[in-house]
């Protein structure tokens, strides 16, 4: 049975561990990389899984199949976007994709973003990945036409999606 829930301090380890799993999956989709993340300390791991954010308010949520994570998703409001909410390192396990775990994810951000007030959750996605892309405008996203590099260096571009709430 699929249950999505919260991430607290206590479950760094097994969000590192699925967060890693996602950066070796699929290293273009994100803009950080397997090995910058696989060498931060105990003490960051732990701030990212308690919302402990980069000067706002986030949740860390996994989705499980079985007691197993299967998917992660990160949810945050910045002091200086009041009623935005970002959705980050979105990622589903190859083999619980198209199980409803993405959508899972989604919708638990989404009523964590409407219980602070927000308006409307965004997010970034690889432009050459069409089946996320896909996925995010099944589930009510629209792409903005802003883009961006998705990391520095890379020739990889990120479009930027939105959802109103």
């Amino acid at each position: 049975m699929l249950r999505v829930d919260p991430v607290g301090e206590h479950e760094w380890a097994t969000f590192r561990e699925i967060r890693l799993r996602s950066l070796l999956d699929s290293s273009d989709a994100f803009g950080a990389t397997y090995g910058e993340e696989s060498s931060h300390s105990e003490p960051r791991w732990r701030d990212w899984a308690a919302g402990r954010w980069r000067g706002g308010a986030a949740t860390v949520y996994l989705a499980r199949e079985g007691g197993d994570p299967v998917g992660t998703a990160t949810v945050a409001e910045y002091d200086t976007e009041p009623g935005i909410a970002h959705i980050y390192a979105m990622w589903v396990a190859p083999d619980a994709r198209r199980t409803g775990a993405g959508r899972a994810l989604l919708e638990a951000a989404a009523s964590w973003a409407r219980d602070r007030g927000c308006e409307r959750l965004v997010l970034s996605v690889t432009e050459s990945n069409a089946t996320a892309r896909a996925f995010y405008a099944a589930v009510d996203f629209v792409e903005t036409g802003e883009r961006r590099p998705l990391r520095e260096g890379s020739d990889l571009q990120v479009l930027h999606m939105t959802r109103e709430l």
